[in-house]
């Protein structure tokens, strides 16, 4: 409501607003409402680009459109990863289309190999949705090309929302809005300092114990909220993500056990994501995939299991719980080497107290899963910490070490065996070259 009067008075705005506030509806209908005035012969090709961070949110935000839209003319269609780019773009050219929802990385390739560019020469609005993640996902340079493929600045207008205003986002709106552009923050006072309202925890416990430390957790918000616990986990890979789900899915006695991360398809990607929304109760364990934009209700738990890679990703995937009023709660795992993090400098404010191991006697049966999961596992978790171990207090041959201690204690590989194979090349990329302990394989 905050953003509805300048929006509608064509405005180019940089507003603050959390996820789970109405901020979709927020820049949708003041972009349709501005359409449906709009001079009928103005009106070719598309009149309205969203830019979203994942594909998930942007069939989010197609799905709002065509709800608001039920009773007009408008077509609403989608560009985003992971489908057929050929028949994507058949779609595109020769389908009516008014609003275009986008991922950056899809929309550029569209710009860049066909005729798309003629269909946005009448843009009227663009918004950048989750611009923050945007960014943390490294869209930048998509951003600034397609910036060049549109119609100049001062002929649209141009609505950016994010969850924080960093320099960064700063300087987005720099370039991409039109100077005397209007900030509105939707924050209340007591919001802009990381969901100081949302119960948060953490444990300290060796990464072995990392997977039966969360089922105990999963099962202590199961007690506390019968038939309507809805947890969501988060690990630092979707490999780490694929070996729990195989784990978690032979306990007895768990909600529903599904996964969204980046090796899953898109159909299947979407077919967790609804499940788990309509679920009264069911755990979603997921990489940083559906860490923001995706609007699941009810999530009871974020349980965060391991190292995420910086405070800010900390604070998005913990703003999956607490939304729009209700209440919630956050558990951080760690092992001492990970411990750090609580020390770093956006954590240091950050209301987290400890809290006891609790106790588990969940027996999990690592013999069952897959030797290639264990291997890919592995590999996922040395690439993953081997960004950390100065940070850890680690030597390269002590994160090689460590990488061992945890394919046969956490993943259950054969003690005396030799690690899971490495290519040279990724040993080389990982500055790695010359460390023992490793089995470097030149075919895998």
């Amino acid at each position: 409501a905050a953003t509805l009067d300048l929006a509608l008075a064509g405005n180019d705005l940089l507003v603050q607003a959390k996820t789970g506030t109405g901020k979709t509806i927020a820049f949708l209908l003041p972009a349709i409402e501005r359409l449906l005035k709009a001079p009928v012969n103005t009106r070719r090709g598309v009149s309205i680009l969203v830019l979203s961070p994942t594909r998930e949110l942007a069939l989010q935000i197609q799905k709002e459109a065509e709800t608001l839209l039920a009773h007009h003319t408008f077509s609403v269609q989608h560009a985003i990863g992971g489908t057929n780019q050929t028949a994507e773009l058949k779609r595109l050219i020769n389908s009516p289309c008014d609003i275009l929802v986008a991922t950056p990385g899809r929309l550029l390739d569209h710009l860049r190999s066909s005729s798309l560019p003629d269909r946005l020469s009448e843009l009227k609005t663009i918004v950048y949705d989750e611009a923050d993640r945007l960014l943390d996902q490294g869209f930048k340079p998509a951003l600034d090309a397609i910036s060049g493929f549109l119609p100049p600045r001062h002929t649209r207008q141009a609505l950016l929302f994010s969850a924080t205003v960093s320099k960064e986002i700063k300087a987005v709106a720099a370039g991409a809005l039109r100077p005397g552009y209007s900030f509105v923050s939707t924050l209340l006072e007591d919001e802009t300092n990381t969901h100081e309202h949302v119960e948060q925890t953490y444990i300290i416990t060796p990464q072995a114990n990392f997977i039966s430390t969360a089922v105990s957790i999963i099962q202590q918000d199961m007690l506390a909220h019968p038939g309507s616990s809805k947890c969501m986990v988060f690990f630092p890979t979707a490999r780490q993500v694929g070996f729990a789900r195989e784990l978690l899915s032979q306990l007895d006695g768990l909600p529903p056990i599904l996964e969204i991360h980046s090796r899953k398809s898109q159909p299947a990607r979407i077919k967790a994501a609804d499940a788990f929304k309509v679920a009264k109760s069911a755990v979603l364990l997921s990489s940083d995939v559906a860490a923001r934009g995706m609007d699941f209700p009810g999530v009871t738990l974020v349980l965060q299991v391991g190292l995420p890679a910086n405070s800010d990703q900390y604070i998005h995937r913990l703003g999956r719980t607490a939304r729009a009023g209700a209440a919630g709660r956050g558990i951080l795992l760690l092992s001492s080497p990970e411990k750090f993090f609580l020390g770093t400098p956006g954590m240091r404010d950050i209301p987290l107290t400890p809290a006891p191991v609790p106790p588990s006697s969940i027996p999990l049966s690592l013999e069952n899963v897959a030797r290639e999961m264990k291997e890919q596992a592995y590999r996922a978790w040395l690439g993953y910490y081997n960004g950390y171990s100065k940070a850890m207090g680690m030597s390269k041959q002590e994160l090689v070490e460590a990488a061992s201690e945890y394919a046969v204690e956490a993943l259950g590989w054969t003690k005396g065996e030799l690690p899971p194979g490495l290519e040279p090349r990724a040993v080389g990329m990982m500055g790695l070259k010359g460390v023992k302990g490793l089995n470097i394989q030149r075919r895998i």
